[in-house]
C-alpha cells in the first residue's frame, strides 16, 4: 500500500499545513471548508484518499475540455513523452510547433502570425508589451471585473466614477497586498457594455491608449454577455480612435467554438489571447493577430523569453486537440450543447420544485448560477439584487453533496461529462436544493 492511500486526509492536510502557506497553490484559498485531497480521476469524476467521487465541474479551472480520460488524448501525450518532452525554444523548433500555428491561423479570424507562450497571465503581457511597442502609446483601457491574469499591472481595481482626469483604476476590496508602487497608474478603467462610456473615454484619451483589452464575455463575473452590439460598435470606436483591439480568448477559446468568442459573435479584434482549453489540460498559451502588429517580435524590437515557451508535450497535445474538437464539423461541441441544456434546464425545474428562483447563464461550455428572477444580466449590476447569501449555502451544500464548481458559481462543461453524472447531479443538486 503506498503512502498517500494508507494516510487520511487529514493527516496530509497537517502535514501540508506544515510546508506550505496555504491549503492550494492558486490564487485563493478556495471555498472549501475541509481539505481536500485527490488521488485519481476518470471522466468526469475525482476520487478523494477515502474513495469517495466528487463530480468534477471545474475542468482544472477550464483547460481540461476532454475530462480527465480521453484515450486519444493521453495516447498523444505518452507518444510524444517518448520523443521529446523537453526542448530549448531559443535553440531549435519542432515542427508540431509550426502545425499548431497553422491550425490556429487556420480557425480564428483575427490569427495571421502565432507566439506561443506556456500561461495565460504570460501571453497578457506579451500582447500588452506588444501592443505598446506597436502603438508608441502608454496605457492600457480595461474594464472592472474582468480577469486577465495574477500580474500587478492587470490586477483587480475598479473603475472611477469620472473621466475627467485619467480615469486608473482604485484600490478595490478584493485586490491583493503587494503590488507594486504606481502599478495601477499603468491602465485606465471603465465599466464594461457601455458604449457610451467606451467613447467618451477614447474621445477624450486615445492618443494615449494602445489597447483596449477585454473578455468578450465577462465570465469572471456573472458570465456576463455582451449586449447585442456592443463588441460591434468596440470595434468601430476602435477603428475609429486608432486604436487596438485585443481580446482575452484565455477562457473562450477552443471553448465557445474553434475561433473562440471572436467567431461566435463575429466581431475580429486584432490580437487575441488563448490559453486553457487550447492543449486540453496541459499549460500552454498563444498571443494570435495582425502580422503587422506582430512583427515587433520578428524583428525583435520586442523581447520576450520562456522556459517552457513551445513546452513540447503541450503542443503535441494541442495539434491532437484541435483536431479532435474539429472532427465531424465540430461534434464536440454539439455534445457540450446537449449537456449543458440538459444541466440548465434539470437545475431550474429542480429549483422550481422547491421553490427557488434559480438564475443560469453562460455561453456554450460555462455557466454561472445565482438566485434571483432575471433573464439576462448584462453587468455586475444587474446581479446586484441576486440572494448571495442563499448562493453561499447552496454552494456549500454542493460540496457536500461532493459536486465540485468553479469560483463566481461556475459550472465548466466536458466532454467526459457522462448521461449518468448528469443524471446524478440533478439528484445531488435536488438534495441541495431540499435542505437550503
Amino acid at each position: 500500500m503506498s503512502e498517500k492511500s494508507s494516510s487520511t486526509t487529514s493527516q496530509w492536510a497537517a502535514r501540508a499545513e506544515a510546508v506550505m502557506p496555504g491549503k492550494n497553490s492558486n490564487v485563493r484559498r478556495g471555498a472549501q471548508g475541509a481539505p481536500l485531497f485527490f488521488d485519481r480521476a476518470e471522466g468526469a469524476r475525482y476520487w478523494d484518499l477515502e474513495g469517495k467521487d466528487y463530480i468534477d465541474y471545474v475542468a482544472g479551472m477550464g483547460p481540461a475540455i476532454w475530462g480527465h480520460s480521453n484515450k486519444e488524448y493521453l495516447d498523444t501525450v505518452k507518444s510524444q513523452l517518448e520523443k521529446v518532452f523537453s526542448l530549448g525554444s531559443t535553440v531549435a523548433q519542432q515542427v508540431l510547433e509550426v502545425e499548431l500555428a497553422e491550425k490556429i491561423v487556420q480557425h480564428v479570424p483575427c490569427a495571421e502570425w502565432v507566439r506561443l507562450g506556456i500561461s495565460g497571465s504570460e501571453a497578457v503581457q506579451l500582447a500588452l508589451r506588444v501592443a505598446r511597442a506597436y502603438s508608441s502609446r502608454p496605457y492600457v483601457l480595461r474594464f472592472e471585473n474582468h480577469y486577465h491574469g495574477w500580474i500587478d499591472n492587470v490586477h483587480g481595481g475598479r473603475a472611477p466614477a469620472s473621466i475627467e482626469t485619467f480615469p486608473h483604476p482604485l484600490q478595490s476590496e478584493t485586490d491583493t497586498g503587494g503590488l507594486a508602487p504606481g502599478v495601477r497608474d499603468q491602465s485606465l478603467m471603465i465599466r464594461w457594455n457601455d458604449t457610451d462610456a467606451l467613447e467618451a473615454v477614447l474621445d477624450r484619451y486615445a492618443d494615449q491608449i494602445a489597447v483596449v483589452l477585454m473578455e468578450a464575455v465577462m465570465l469572471n463575473y456573472g458570465c456576463c454577455p455582451p449586449r447585442p452590439g456592443y463588441l460591434e460598435a468596440a470595434r468601430k470606436l476602435c477603428d475609429k480612435y486608432d486604436v487596438l483591439l485585443c481580446f482575452d480568448e484565455v477562457f473562450t477559446g477552443f471553448r465557445l467554438g474553434l475561433g473562440g468568442a471572436q467567431a461566435e459573435f463575429g466581431v475580429t479584434p486584432d490580437l487575441a489571447v488563448f490559453a486553457k482549453a487550447m492543449a486540453g489540460g496541459l499549460p500552454l498559451s498563444a498571443v494570435a493577430g495582425n502580422a503587422e502588429i506582430l512583427e515587433v517580435l520578428r524583428s525583435d524590437e520586442v523581447l520576450v523569453g520562456g522556459t517552457f515557451n513551445s513546452f513540447p508535450l503541450a503542443v503535441a497535445a494541442a495539434v491532437t486537440n484541435i483536431e479532435m474538437l474539429a472532427r465531424n464539423d465540430g461534434a464536440f461541441y454539439r455534445r457540450i450543447d446537449d449537456r449543458q441544456r440538459q444541466l440548465i434546464d434539470g437545475i431550474r425545474e429542480v429549483g422550481r420544485q422547491h421553490g427557488h428562483a434559480v438564475f443560469l447563464q453562460g455561453p456554450r461550455g460555462v455557466f454561472h448560477l445565482n438566485f434571483l428572477d432575471k433573464e439576462t444580466a448584462y453587468t455586475p449590476a444587474d446581479l446586484a439584487c441576486a440572494d448571495w447569501a442563499k448562493l453561499v449555502r447552496f454552494n456549500e451544500l454542493l460540496l457536500r453533496e461532493r459536486i465540485l464548481i468553479g469560483g463566481g458559481s461556475r459550472f465548466v462543461i466536458t466532454d467526459g461529462l457522462t448521461q449518468e453524472d448528469i443524471d446524478e447531479t440533478l439528484r445531488r443538486i435536488d438534495k441541495a436544493m431540499r435542505d437550503l
